[in-house]
Protein backbone atom coordinates (compact mmCIF):
# COMPACT_ATOMS: atom_id res chain seq x y z
CA UNK A 1 0.00 0.00 0.00
CA UNK A 2 1.61 3.49 -1.37
CA UNK A 3 0.91 6.39 0.84
CA UNK A 4 0.24 9.16 -0.96
CA UNK A 5 1.95 12.96 -0.46
CA UNK A 6 -0.13 14.71 1.73
CA UNK A 7 -0.57 18.34 0.44
CA UNK A 8 -3.90 19.05 1.93
CA UNK A 9 -4.57 19.44 5.93
CA UNK A 10 -3.60 22.27 8.85
CA UNK A 11 0.42 22.42 8.93
CA UNK A 12 0.59 25.79 10.28
CA UNK A 13 4.11 26.83 11.18
CA UNK A 14 4.98 28.88 13.51
CA UNK A 15 7.88 30.44 12.31
CA UNK A 16 7.35 31.00 8.85
CA UNK A 17 7.45 27.57 6.00
CA UNK A 18 10.45 25.86 7.35
CA UNK A 19 11.20 24.59 10.94
CA UNK A 20 12.70 26.67 13.31
CA UNK A 21 15.89 26.66 14.12
CA UNK A 22 17.04 25.19 17.59
CA UNK A 23 18.79 22.22 19.68
CA UNK A 24 20.35 19.51 18.18
CA UNK A 25 17.40 17.22 18.47
CA UNK A 26 18.70 13.99 19.70
CA UNK A 27 17.06 11.07 20.57
CA UNK A 28 17.36 7.75 22.76
CA UNK A 29 15.44 4.30 22.52
CA UNK A 30 14.87 1.72 24.97
CA UNK A 31 14.27 -1.51 24.14
CA UNK A 32 12.50 -4.61 26.66
CA UNK A 33 13.66 -7.83 25.70
CA UNK A 34 12.10 -11.30 26.90
CA UNK A 35 14.19 -14.42 27.76
CA UNK A 36 12.65 -17.60 26.95
CA UNK A 37 13.16 -21.32 26.16
CA UNK A 38 14.33 -22.70 22.98
CA UNK A 39 11.84 -25.52 23.17
CA UNK A 40 8.63 -24.15 24.87
CA UNK A 41 8.72 -20.48 24.40
CA UNK A 42 7.89 -20.01 28.13
CA UNK A 43 10.34 -17.36 30.46
CA UNK A 44 13.40 -18.61 31.58
CA UNK A 45 15.10 -16.87 34.67
CA UNK A 46 19.07 -16.93 33.71
CA UNK A 47 21.86 -18.09 36.53
CA UNK A 48 22.95 -15.16 38.36
CA UNK A 49 26.48 -15.76 36.61
CA UNK A 50 24.09 -15.45 33.08
CA UNK A 51 22.68 -12.36 34.28
CA UNK A 52 25.50 -10.64 35.35
CA UNK A 53 26.77 -11.38 31.84
CA UNK A 54 23.87 -9.93 30.16
CA UNK A 55 23.94 -7.06 32.02
CA UNK A 56 27.56 -6.17 31.20
CA UNK A 57 26.76 -6.61 27.07
CA UNK A 58 27.22 -2.66 25.59
CA UNK A 59 26.86 -1.34 22.40
CA UNK A 60 27.50 2.45 20.64
CA UNK A 61 27.48 4.02 24.38
CA UNK A 62 24.32 1.90 25.25
CA UNK A 63 23.65 -0.39 28.33
CA UNK A 64 22.13 -3.41 29.48
CA UNK A 65 19.64 -3.15 32.89
CA UNK A 66 17.57 -5.18 34.37
CA UNK A 67 13.94 -5.29 34.33
CA UNK A 68 10.41 -5.72 36.58
CA UNK A 69 11.58 -9.53 35.88
CA UNK A 70 14.34 -11.59 36.16
CA UNK A 71 13.51 -13.13 32.53
CA UNK A 72 13.42 -9.36 30.63
CA UNK A 73 16.83 -7.43 29.49
CA UNK A 74 16.39 -3.52 29.05
CA UNK A 75 18.57 -1.73 26.66
CA UNK A 76 19.00 1.74 26.99
CA UNK A 77 20.93 3.37 23.67
CA UNK A 78 23.22 6.48 24.00
CA UNK A 79 22.23 9.61 22.58
CA UNK A 80 20.81 9.31 19.18
CA UNK A 81 21.58 12.03 16.34
CA UNK A 82 20.75 10.07 12.98
CA UNK A 83 18.60 7.06 12.51
CA UNK A 84 21.79 5.48 10.31
CA UNK A 85 23.51 5.76 14.14
CA UNK A 86 20.17 4.82 15.82
CA UNK A 87 20.37 1.40 13.11
CA UNK A 88 23.89 0.33 13.91
CA UNK A 89 23.25 0.66 17.81
CA UNK A 90 20.49 -1.13 18.15
CA UNK A 91 21.08 -3.98 16.10
CA UNK A 92 24.78 -4.21 17.25
CA UNK A 93 23.28 -4.64 20.51
CA UNK A 94 20.12 -7.40 19.67
CA UNK A 95 23.43 -8.84 17.97
CA UNK A 96 25.29 -8.96 20.98
CA UNK A 97 22.30 -10.40 22.76
CA UNK A 98 20.63 -13.47 20.71
CA UNK A 99 24.80 -14.20 20.39
CA UNK A 100 24.83 -14.72 24.28
CA UNK A 101 21.37 -16.18 24.72
CA UNK A 102 22.33 -18.33 22.92
CA UNK A 103 25.02 -19.61 24.31
CA UNK A 104 23.18 -20.19 27.58
CA UNK A 105 20.20 -21.93 26.17
CA UNK A 106 17.81 -19.61 25.07
CA UNK A 107 16.02 -17.21 23.12
CA UNK A 108 15.68 -13.22 23.46
CA UNK A 109 12.05 -12.52 22.36
CA UNK A 110 11.54 -8.78 20.82
CA UNK A 111 8.05 -9.06 21.50
CA UNK A 112 5.55 -7.14 23.12
CA UNK A 113 3.87 -10.44 25.69
CA UNK A 114 5.21 -13.39 26.56
CA UNK A 115 3.33 -15.72 24.36
CA UNK A 116 3.31 -18.51 27.63
CA UNK A 117 3.50 -18.20 30.78
CA UNK A 118 4.41 -20.54 33.74
CA UNK A 119 2.57 -21.36 36.60
CA UNK A 120 5.26 -21.32 38.59
CA UNK A 121 5.83 -18.04 41.03
CA UNK A 122 7.36 -14.75 38.73
CA UNK A 123 10.70 -13.94 39.65
CA UNK A 124 10.78 -10.04 40.41
CA UNK A 125 14.38 -8.67 39.53
CA UNK A 126 16.65 -8.00 42.55
CA UNK A 127 16.14 -4.27 42.31
CA UNK A 128 14.35 -2.10 45.18
CA UNK A 129 11.44 -0.02 43.63
CA UNK A 130 10.54 -3.05 41.33
CA UNK A 131 10.38 -5.34 44.57
CA UNK A 132 8.38 -2.16 46.58
CA UNK A 133 5.90 -2.13 43.45
CA UNK A 134 5.14 -5.98 43.58
CA UNK A 135 4.51 -5.70 47.56
CA UNK A 136 1.81 -2.85 46.55
CA UNK A 137 0.13 -4.67 43.65
CA UNK A 138 1.33 -7.97 44.01
CA UNK A 139 -1.23 -9.15 41.38
CA UNK A 140 -0.14 -7.13 38.76
CA UNK A 141 3.33 -7.18 39.25
CA UNK A 142 3.63 -11.21 38.83
CA UNK A 143 1.76 -10.53 35.15
CA UNK A 144 4.32 -7.76 34.05
CA UNK A 145 5.39 -10.34 31.15
CA UNK A 146 5.75 -7.14 28.89
CA UNK A 147 8.01 -5.28 27.06
CA UNK A 148 7.79 -1.87 25.44
CA UNK A 149 9.92 0.64 23.13
CA UNK A 150 10.26 3.76 25.31
CA UNK A 151 11.62 6.89 23.03
CA UNK A 152 13.27 10.04 24.19
CA UNK A 153 13.39 13.10 22.07
CA UNK A 154 15.27 15.97 23.32
CA UNK A 155 13.80 19.52 24.30
CA UNK A 156 15.25 22.19 25.19
CA UNK A 157 13.26 23.36 28.39
CA UNK A 158 10.29 22.23 30.31
CA UNK A 159 8.40 24.44 29.22
CA UNK A 160 9.05 23.62 25.65
CA UNK A 161 8.66 19.89 26.93
CA UNK A 162 4.89 20.14 27.84
CA UNK A 163 4.50 22.03 24.80
CA UNK A 164 5.55 18.50 23.35
CA UNK A 165 3.45 16.83 25.50
CA UNK A 166 0.05 18.58 24.48
CA UNK A 167 0.71 18.31 21.12
CA UNK A 168 1.79 14.54 20.77
CA UNK A 169 -1.13 13.64 22.91
CA UNK A 170 -3.19 13.71 19.76
CA UNK A 171 -1.03 11.04 18.18
CA UNK A 172 -0.30 8.12 20.84
CA UNK A 173 -3.12 6.28 19.58
CA UNK A 174 -1.87 5.79 16.33
CA UNK A 175 1.79 5.16 17.63
CA UNK A 176 0.14 2.01 19.77
CA UNK A 177 -1.39 0.63 16.57
CA UNK A 178 2.05 1.37 14.62
CA UNK A 179 3.70 -0.66 17.30
CA UNK A 180 1.46 -3.49 18.10
CA UNK A 181 3.49 -6.39 19.09
CA UNK A 182 1.97 -8.31 21.25
CA UNK A 183 -1.03 -10.77 20.13
CA UNK A 184 -0.23 -13.65 22.58
CA UNK A 185 -1.13 -13.96 26.26
CA UNK A 186 -1.45 -17.31 28.50
CA UNK A 187 -0.99 -19.71 25.38
CA UNK A 188 -3.68 -18.31 22.90
CA UNK A 189 -4.74 -15.32 21.18
CA UNK A 190 -5.80 -12.44 23.34
CA UNK A 191 -8.32 -10.58 20.45
CA UNK A 192 -5.68 -7.40 20.64
CA UNK A 193 -2.82 -6.22 17.95
CA UNK A 194 -1.03 -4.82 21.44
CA UNK A 195 -2.15 -6.79 24.59
CA UNK A 196 0.48 -4.95 26.40
CA UNK A 197 -1.45 -1.40 25.89
CA UNK A 198 -4.08 -3.27 27.28
CA UNK A 199 -2.06 -4.82 30.12
CA UNK A 200 -0.67 -1.94 30.97
CA UNK A 201 -3.36 0.37 31.92
CA UNK A 202 -3.71 -1.73 34.95
CA UNK A 203 -1.37 0.47 36.89
CA UNK A 204 -2.49 3.49 38.86
CA UNK A 205 -1.25 6.74 36.90
CA UNK A 206 -1.46 5.58 33.04
CA UNK A 207 -2.77 6.50 29.53
CA UNK A 208 -2.79 9.33 27.91
CA UNK A 209 -1.62 12.67 29.61
CA UNK A 210 -3.89 15.51 30.62
CA UNK A 211 -3.92 18.25 28.42
CA UNK A 212 -1.51 21.32 30.57
CA UNK A 213 -1.35 24.74 30.99
CA UNK A 214 2.53 25.30 31.69
CA UNK A 215 5.43 23.47 33.26
CA UNK A 216 3.69 24.52 36.70
CA UNK A 217 0.69 23.07 35.91
CA UNK A 218 2.91 19.59 35.50
CA UNK A 219 4.77 20.32 38.55
CA UNK A 220 1.37 20.42 40.34
CA UNK A 221 -0.28 17.07 39.00
CA UNK A 222 2.93 15.69 39.79
CA UNK A 223 2.97 16.82 43.38
CA UNK A 224 -0.81 15.97 43.92
CA UNK A 225 0.52 12.10 42.39
CA UNK A 226 2.65 11.98 44.86
CA UNK A 227 0.93 12.77 47.75
CA UNK A 228 -1.62 9.58 47.08
CA UNK A 229 -0.98 6.14 48.72
CA UNK A 230 -0.13 4.75 45.73
CA UNK A 231 2.19 6.32 43.69
CA UNK A 232 5.84 6.55 45.47
CA UNK A 233 7.62 8.53 42.93
CA UNK A 234 7.12 9.85 39.41
CA UNK A 235 8.43 6.89 37.74
CA UNK A 236 5.53 5.50 39.29
CA UNK A 237 3.64 8.29 36.89
CA UNK A 238 3.26 5.73 33.55
CA UNK A 239 1.86 8.33 31.28
CA UNK A 240 2.10 7.37 27.73
CA UNK A 241 3.85 10.51 27.25
CA UNK A 242 5.54 12.75 29.93
CA UNK A 243 8.49 14.54 31.00
CA UNK A 244 11.54 12.20 31.88
CA UNK A 245 12.81 12.89 35.44
CA UNK A 246 16.47 11.88 34.49
CA UNK A 247 16.82 13.57 31.20
CA UNK A 248 15.98 17.23 29.47
CA UNK A 249 13.87 14.96 27.05
CA UNK A 250 10.43 14.10 26.28
CA UNK A 251 9.73 9.86 26.94
CA UNK A 252 7.05 8.27 24.39
CA UNK A 253 6.14 5.13 25.89
CA UNK A 254 2.96 4.46 23.16
CA UNK A 255 4.74 1.35 21.60
CA UNK A 256 5.45 -2.13 22.16
CA UNK A 257 9.05 -3.12 21.16
CA UNK A 258 9.65 -4.16 18.02
CA UNK A 259 10.49 -7.17 16.01
CA UNK A 260 12.88 -5.74 13.86
CA UNK A 261 15.17 -2.60 13.92
CA UNK A 262 14.33 -0.89 11.13
CA UNK A 263 10.72 -0.67 12.28
CA UNK A 264 12.04 0.76 15.61
CA UNK A 265 14.20 3.15 13.84
CA UNK A 266 11.45 4.06 11.71
CA UNK A 267 8.61 4.94 14.61
CA UNK A 268 11.56 6.65 16.60
CA UNK A 269 12.55 9.17 13.64
CA UNK A 270 8.68 9.17 13.26
CA UNK A 271 8.11 10.38 17.10
CA UNK A 272 10.99 12.79 17.08
CA UNK A 273 9.26 14.64 13.84
CA UNK A 274 6.23 14.87 15.48
CA UNK A 275 7.60 16.06 18.61
CA UNK A 276 9.12 18.39 16.71
CA UNK A 277 5.81 19.73 14.75
CA UNK A 278 4.07 20.16 18.60
CA UNK A 279 6.65 22.62 19.69
CA UNK A 280 6.62 24.36 16.03
CA UNK A 281 3.65 24.34 14.85
CA UNK A 282 0.47 26.63 15.81
CA UNK A 283 -1.76 24.68 18.53
CA UNK A 284 -5.14 23.12 17.66
CA UNK A 285 -7.74 22.51 19.70
CA UNK A 286 -6.98 19.53 22.32
CA UNK A 287 -9.16 16.14 21.99
CA UNK A 288 -11.29 15.45 25.10
CA UNK A 289 -9.65 13.09 27.65
CA UNK A 290 -12.21 10.82 26.99
CA UNK A 291 -11.75 10.31 23.50
CA UNK A 292 -8.10 9.92 23.10
CA UNK A 293 -8.93 7.08 25.70
CA UNK A 294 -11.09 5.43 23.57
CA UNK A 295 -9.02 5.81 20.86
CA UNK A 296 -5.99 4.25 22.56
CA UNK A 297 -8.21 1.30 22.94
CA UNK A 298 -9.45 0.87 19.60
CA UNK A 299 -5.70 1.15 18.85
CA UNK A 300 -4.63 -1.66 20.74
CA UNK A 301 -7.47 -3.88 19.49
CA UNK A 302 -6.88 -3.26 16.15
CA UNK A 303 -3.77 -2.34 15.33
CA UNK A 304 -3.36 -1.64 11.81
CA UNK A 305 -6.22 -4.20 10.69
CA UNK A 306 -9.21 -1.87 11.48
CA UNK A 307 -10.35 1.91 11.94
CA UNK A 308 -9.12 4.31 14.22
CA UNK A 309 -10.29 7.22 15.75
CA UNK A 310 -9.45 10.79 14.41
CA UNK A 311 -8.47 12.70 17.45
CA UNK A 312 -9.91 15.95 16.30
CA UNK A 313 -13.06 14.83 14.71
CA UNK A 314 -13.78 11.81 16.60
CA UNK A 315 -14.88 9.95 13.91
CA UNK A 316 -13.67 6.05 12.71
CA UNK A 317 -11.59 5.90 9.38
CA UNK A 318 -8.99 4.14 8.00
CA UNK A 319 -5.83 3.76 9.33
CA UNK A 320 -4.12 5.11 6.42
CA UNK A 321 -5.68 8.19 6.47
CA UNK A 322 -4.40 8.65 10.04
CA UNK A 323 -1.11 7.80 8.61
CA UNK A 324 -0.87 10.22 5.84
CA UNK A 325 -2.39 13.16 8.50
CA UNK A 326 0.71 12.50 11.28
CA UNK A 327 3.01 11.79 8.14
CA UNK A 328 2.13 15.34 6.79
CA UNK A 329 2.46 16.94 10.09
CA UNK A 330 5.62 15.59 10.87
CA UNK A 331 7.03 15.94 7.16
CA UNK A 332 8.56 19.29 6.98
CA UNK A 333 11.00 17.98 10.49
CA UNK A 334 11.92 14.74 8.78
CA UNK A 335 12.81 16.22 5.83
CA UNK A 336 15.04 18.75 7.77
CA UNK A 337 16.50 15.24 9.38
CA UNK A 338 16.75 13.44 6.69
CA UNK A 339 14.60 11.02 7.69
CA UNK A 340 10.84 11.51 5.20
CA UNK A 341 12.15 8.76 2.65
CA UNK A 342 13.33 6.70 5.42
CA UNK A 343 9.92 7.11 7.80
CA UNK A 344 7.72 7.11 4.57
CA UNK A 345 9.13 3.52 3.25
CA UNK A 346 8.68 2.11 6.70
CA UNK A 347 4.99 3.21 7.21
CA UNK A 348 4.39 1.69 4.10
CA UNK A 349 6.07 -1.66 4.49
CA UNK A 350 3.36 -1.51 8.28
CA UNK A 351 0.77 -1.34 5.98
CA UNK A 352 1.54 -3.95 3.48
CA UNK A 353 3.25 -6.40 5.21
CA UNK A 354 1.43 -5.81 8.84
CA UNK A 355 3.31 -4.76 12.68
CA UNK A 356 4.89 -7.45 14.65
CA UNK A 357 1.52 -8.52 15.87
CA UNK A 358 0.27 -9.35 12.07
CA UNK A 359 3.64 -11.42 11.72
CA UNK A 360 3.71 -13.43 15.33
CA UNK A 361 0.12 -14.38 14.05
CA UNK A 362 1.70 -15.45 10.62
CA UNK A 363 4.08 -17.61 12.42
CA UNK A 364 1.59 -19.13 15.29
CA UNK A 365 -0.40 -20.20 11.87
CA UNK A 366 2.91 -22.26 10.67
CA UNK A 367 4.34 -23.64 13.95
CA UNK A 368 2.35 -22.80 16.90
CA UNK A 369 4.15 -20.22 20.00
CA UNK A 370 7.19 -22.24 19.35
CA UNK A 371 7.29 -20.55 15.81
CA UNK A 372 6.59 -17.39 17.55
CA UNK A 373 9.58 -17.39 19.52
CA UNK A 374 11.72 -18.98 17.11
CA UNK A 375 10.60 -16.51 14.49
CA UNK A 376 11.23 -13.93 16.75
CA UNK A 377 14.50 -14.58 18.23
CA UNK A 378 15.98 -14.89 14.55
CA UNK A 379 14.37 -11.31 13.76
CA UNK A 380 16.16 -9.85 16.74
CA UNK A 381 19.19 -8.86 14.42
CA UNK A 382 18.05 -9.12 11.20
CA UNK A 383 18.06 -5.81 9.49
CA UNK A 384 14.91 -6.66 6.64
CA UNK A 385 12.52 -9.81 6.17
CA UNK A 386 10.29 -11.01 3.78
CA UNK A 387 7.27 -11.13 5.23
CA UNK A 388 4.12 -12.53 3.78
CA UNK A 389 1.67 -10.22 2.44
CA UNK A 390 -1.14 -10.77 5.05
CA UNK A 391 -4.08 -8.54 6.85
CA UNK A 392 -2.29 -5.89 8.97
CA UNK A 393 -2.90 -5.65 12.58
Amino acid sequence: MTLPTATTGPVELGLGDTPAAGPAWTMGIEEEFLLVGQDNALPVTPTRSQTNSLLGLTAYGGTASPEWLSCQIEHASAILETSDTATLALLTFRQKLRCMAREFGMIAAPIGTAPRIQEASTVISDQSRYLQMAQLAPAIAADQYINGMHVHVSVPDPETGVQALNGIRAWLPLLTALGANSPFWRGRDSGFASWRAIHYRRWMVNGVPPHLRDFADYQTRVEALLRTDVVADPAGICWLARLSRCHPTIEIRACDVQLQTPDAVVLAAFMRGLVRAAIDQQPRKPPEPELLDAAHWQAAKFGLGGRLLDPFTGMPGPAEVSIRQALHTAEPYLEDSGDAELVRSGLERLLSHGTGAARQRAAYKKSGLEGVARDAGRAIDLLDLEPERIRPS
